[in-house]
């Protein structure tokens, strides 16, 4: 998982509410190719007639429009990523080089499957997420994950709440099973004392 620690770009405003995970990553990609399914993210709103195969980019999805299209961060609408616990959209979400969206709610499984695809997800009140919706014309934002602050095009600092373990995490590029092996020695002491008194339990 790649590191995250500061970002500094602009930010791409995208505010409809329950944007849910099949329109982050559409199953029929998910059953056709899991190789490429940055792709074919957000393939309703992205492409004409919602057709990822057309190639056709629709120019009202701000993805879409030029002055978006480096953005490493989005500000979402309420309820971004409900639906089906499907751990490809957030997976989808990083292949298009968004390491952090800044939203008023997000779906509960979805929220805990950004981290392990090294994406931020910021929880902030309604009123200030419209607010900086509104200036993201203005200039880039910071996001300091060392500091937990984000920086706004007009200066103004926010600090935003991560678990301490998440955010050491994402700084330091390790999802669950990477956090799992750091502590691969004390587990195979445990492994081989448990074997010495539970045998029957490592029988074929």
């Amino acid at each position: 998982m790649k590191k995250l620690t500061v970002i500094k770009s602009v930010a791409a405003p995208w505010l409809l509410p329950n944007i849910d995970t099949d329109i982050i990553c559409p199953m029929k990609r998910i059953l056709k190719n899991l190789d490429n399914l940055p792709e074919y993210a957000f393939e309703p709103y992205r492409f004409l007639n919602g057709d990822g195969d057309a190639g056709i980019p629709d120019s009202s999805f701000v993805l879409n429009k030029q002055e978006y299209k480096s953005a490493q961060i989005m500000i979402v609408g309420e309820n971004f990523g409900s639906g089906s616990s499907r751990e490809m959209a957030p997976e989808a979400i990083a292949g298009m080089g968004i390491r952090c969206l800044i939203g008023i709610s997000f779906g509960g499984i979805f929220f805990k499957n950004c981290f392990q695809q090294g994406v931020l997800p910021i929880v902030l009140p309604k009123d200030k997420v419209e607010e900086l919706a509104q200036q993201t014309l203005e200039g880039e934002f910071t996001v300091d994950l060392y500091k937990t602050e984000l920086t706004t095009p007009r200066g103004e600092i926010i600090t935003f709440d991560i678990e301490p373990v998440r955010q050491r995490s994402l700084i330091e590029g390790l999802d669950d099973v990477a956090n799992t092996l750091q502590s691969i020695d004390l587990i195979v002491e445990f492994q081989a004392k448990d074997q010495l008194q539970r045998p029957w339990v490592y029988q074929a």
